[in-house]
């Protein structure tokens, strides 16, 4: 009977369509919740990527352009971290483990990667580290994130001042006539008078650029750009981190003909090259080699074989009567070196294409501060990249000829005197050496 009784009442609940709605119901709710939950974890780790991404975008472009403008790499990951920290900030439930991460190269700190070349700089920046989402906690999310920005060059320039603040840090004066057809000039000065055309004064280029203002009269400035740009981004030293050669022995002049070279006394060994006159003899050339010399003073007519000439500490001087040809020479001032090259003087210099400092004819190191004085006449030439980093003033004077000359000049700070053609396409003559004023900033991935 109580059997009978068991089947019937369990017939009846088989029957009951709103037991077995809820029954099942209640079995369905499980994946339910669990695919929403999935849903919202994910939509979660995909919104806190995309914020991470718009972090690392503001990283990467921000530390690209101070590199660029010449921070190291070290100065340059600050700045990136700046950006990133100022645009980002860990959700709260994953700060602590955030932290803790922060010593773990690839999980929880920023990385950024540069790279340096004469057409761009790039800077690499990524970050990534655990998410922990609300439903799986216990199954924590990878989240990676990477952001590459370049800033490519842009025109080519022949001439940079590198002076941060001095007024007419670049200057065309007197009656001077410049031609700097196809080429810009770059003067990272933020003065008012940052570049600076006057007087007389001519300037032909393709564009200014200036960190701080322009001065000049409507007619005296010729560009092909539309217009000179005034606080424009600063430009590095391009080759500051290049070494330079040691310094040895000094050459030994005292058998050099002393109306030649002077300190010379003459009737002697002249530098290994034999025997030379004690005084001016007409049609013959003194020639010298490659070394280190303290000082270098020719006053007639000398041959410089190819190679390295270290000035250390003296003087590199041309004087009024100097005649100098040299094919393959570059000259370093090193310890405090002058560099003094009359307007009567007559020389034919370039530079080394292979080596180092290929495409560099005249240099000097870090620290020379030394004004540099170059004067030249209608019968010289010199071809290269003048690198004088840290010369307070280059005084620069060219030969005037309609040809031009391949040349480019790097100091604090630079001041044209004379009519002077510059030539634009100079990649054989200079190995391939260009000073860039840089383009746009662009995230590339």
């Amino acid at each position: 009977m109580r059997r009978a009784k068991f089947h019937a009442q369990l017939s009846r609940l088989a029957r009951d369509k709103n037991g077995n709605f809820a029954v099942l119901g209640a079995i369905a709710i499980v994946p339910i919740i669990a695919a929403a939950g999935l849903t919202l974890d994910f939509v979660g780790a995909y919104l806190e990527a995309e914020k991470m991404q718009a972090a690392l975008d503001a990283a990467a472009l921000g530390s690209v352009r101070a590199y660029g403008e010449g921070a190291d790499e070290s100065e340059a990951s600050k700045a990136a971290e700046k950006f990133f920290w100022s645009n980002y900030a860990l959700p709260q439930e994953n700060v602590v483990d955030g932290a803790n991460l922060a010593d773990t190269p690839t999980q929880g700190a920023l990385s950024v990667a540069f790279t340096h070349s004469t057409i761009e700089d790039v800077a690499a920046a990524e970050f990534s580290f655990d998410y922990k989402p609300m439903f799986l906690e216990r199954l924590p999310l990878k989240i990676r994130r990477q952001a590459v920005a370049a800033r490519a060059a842009s025109a080519e320039a022949c001439i940079l001042a590198l002076h941060n603040t001095a007024d007419r840090a670049f200057e065309v004066s007197g009656s001077a006539a410049v031609d700097l057809t196809g080429c810009t000039v770059i003067s990272d000065s933020n003065d008012d008078q940052s570049i600076y055309v006057g007087g007389t004064g001519k300037l032909k280029a393709e564009c200014l650029y200036a960190a701080g203002g322009i001065y000049s009269s409507p007619l005296s400035v010729e560009l092909a750009c539309a217009q000179a740009m005034e606080g424009a981004s600063r430009v590095a030293d391009p080759f500051k981190n290049k070494v330079l050669p040691k310094t040895s022995a000094w050459v030994d002049l005292s058998g050099c003909g002393q109306d030649f070279i002077a300190g010379g006394g003459g009737n002697g060994d002249c530098n290994g090259t034999g025997k030379t006159p004690k005084n001016n003899n007409e049609g013959y050339v003194v020639t010298l080699k490659p070394g280190t010399y303290h000082s270098l003073d020719i006053k007639r007519a000398v041959k410089l074989l190819s190679g390295n000439y270290i000035i250390d500490g003296g003087r590199l001087e041309f004087g009024s009567q100097a005649n100098v040809t040299g094919t393959g020479v570059t000259f370093f001032l090193m310890n405090g070196a002058v560099l003094s090259i009359n307007g009567s003087a007559t020389f034919n210099i370039s530079p080394s294409l292979v080596g180092d400092w290929a495409g560099f004819s005249i240099v000097a190191e870090h620290g020379n501060v030394e004004t540099a004085i170059i004067n030249g006449n209608s019968r010289s030439s010199l071809t290269g990249i003048v690198y004088l980093p840290d010369a307070a003033e280059l005084q620069y004077s060219g030969n005037g000829a309609t040809s031009g000359e391949c040349i480019r000049l790097i100091a604090q700070e630079i001041t044209l005197t004379g009519n002077s053609t510059f030539k634009m396409d100079c990649t054989t003559e200079l190995a391939d050496k260009s000073i860039y004023y840089p383009g746009a900033i662009r995230l590339v991935r």
